[in-house]
């Protein structure tokens, strides 16, 4: 080696160097593994769940086959939930007035005879002040013609006097009544009449209330509005049972009938399950849809059921056409959060999470859009451990 190759050794060197470092940098950034993968198709992606020999056992684990075949499962349809007719009142008032008072707002719980709200009306302080001086002219005129009747009959007044006392006083019941009925009209009981005195102070105040046990579910009165009787200032709905309607296509219905039982499902409340029954089917055909209103009852007691919302009935009984596709037992599909996930057998004891699209719920077969192949192994006794078991293993992978 020349002088004047030495000089230039320990650049080449430390080049060489910098450089086999950076290529051991790329290389280690190659192969390192994309860790956020799993995470980003979500808890259904994650590793598959493996069990000891003991814990399968105690899970009592049994698998079955994906398989492609016809499956005619019982009628499925699509709903509204509506109030009951019957259960639900509009309050209103009967006379023009101004709002002096309200006792009931929206998310209130109600009973029949329950004071909403109250309205100072002329009107019906004229009506009133009409009733009892209509009262005391009809017991004045009574009063004279039983008098009168008393003195012909002992021959001291005249025949013709005690006929035009009668008369006087059937005149004066008459009017009586129709001011009582003009009470009535602008919504006064006959339990408040009694109340009325003629030396009392004749208030101008009509109370409204609910004529059933129910919720406010609408409020359009404010304190000082002026009001009329064509205006619905309360509505009041008894929501402890509701109406689903359904729509059944006219081929289907054959098979339906009052009586049967219906399985609900909510987009609103998953994982839960509702039971009503069939109570009327529909007597008209819609000429777009090719559907019949078909009405199932639905207890709510605790209120979970609201009128707008959408809902999935099955109604039991009934079968559809058959129709091909992938199929598993029911009891192997789980919901896990808001996905529905199987576990697909990965060798001895090892079951792998696999997100999945149901296309057809059933009460003994579940309809797969995608997510498994036929063939594949699907667990089905002991679903519910795996998937507890998973949520474990992810709560302590986040920890």
């Amino acid at each position: 080696m020349t002088r004047e190759t030495s000089k230039y050794l320990p650049v080449v060197l430390a080049c060489a160097v910098a450089l086999g470092g950076c290529r051991s940098r790329e290389a280690a950034k190659v192969e390192e593994p994309p860790k956020a993968a799993a995470a980003e198709e979500g808890p259904a992606a994650a590793h598959a769940v493996v069990l000891t020999p003991e814990q399968a056992k105690s899970a009592g684990i049994a698998t079955a086959v994906v398989q492609e075949r016809a499956e005619a499962v019982p009628i499925e349809a699509t709903a509204t939930i509506e109030p009951v007719a019957d259960r639900q009142a509009r309050v209103g008032t009967r006379i023009p007035g101004r709002i002096t008072a309200l006792r009931s707002g929206v998310g209130d719980p109600v009973r029949a005879g329950q004071v909403l709200a109250e309205v100072d009306s002329p009107d019906l302080g004229r009506a009133r002040a009409d009733f009892l001086a209509a009262l005391a002219g009809a017991n004045l005129a009574r009063d004279t013609a039983d008098r009168e009747k008393l003195l012909f009959e002992r021959k001291i007044s005249a025949e013709r006097e005690w006929r035009e006392a009668e008369a006087q006083a059937i005149k004066a019941r008459a009017d009586k009544e129709a001011a009582e009925a003009r009470l009535h009209a602008l919504g006064v009981t006959d339990a408040e009449l009694p109340g009325m005195r003629v030396d009392g102070h004749l208030g101008s105040t009509m109370a409204l209330r609910t004529p059933i046990d129910g919720l406010v579910v609408e409020r359009a009165a404010t304190l000082g509005q002026m009001v009329e009787p064509q205006d619905t200032l309360f509505l009041v709905m008894d929501l402890r049972r509701v109406w689903l309607q359904v729509n059944v296509y006219e081929q289907d219905l054959p098979q339906v009938r009052a009586g049967q039982k219906a399985a609900v499902r909510l987009k609103a409340a998953p994982g839960q399950d509702f039971s009503g029954l069939v109570e009327n089917v529909g007597a008209l055909v819609d000429p777009k849809s090719r559907t019949v209103k078909v009405r199932v009852v639905l207890d709510n007691p605790r209120g979970v059921l609201k009128p707008g919302m959408f809902a999935t009935v099955t109604i039991e009984g009934t079968a559809g056409e058959p129709r091909r596709g992938l199929y598993v037992p029911s009891e192997a599909v789980q919901r896990l959060g808001e996905e529905r996930v199987v576990f697909v057998a990965r060798g001895e004891n090892a079951f792998e999470p696999r997100r999945v699209k149901v296309a057809r719920d059933g009460t003994e077969w579940t309809e797969l859009a995608r997510g498994v192949v036929a063939g594949e192994t699907v667990v089905t006794k002991g679903a519910f451990a795996l998937k507890s078991e998973l949520k474990r293993d992810q709560l302590g992978g986040e920890e």
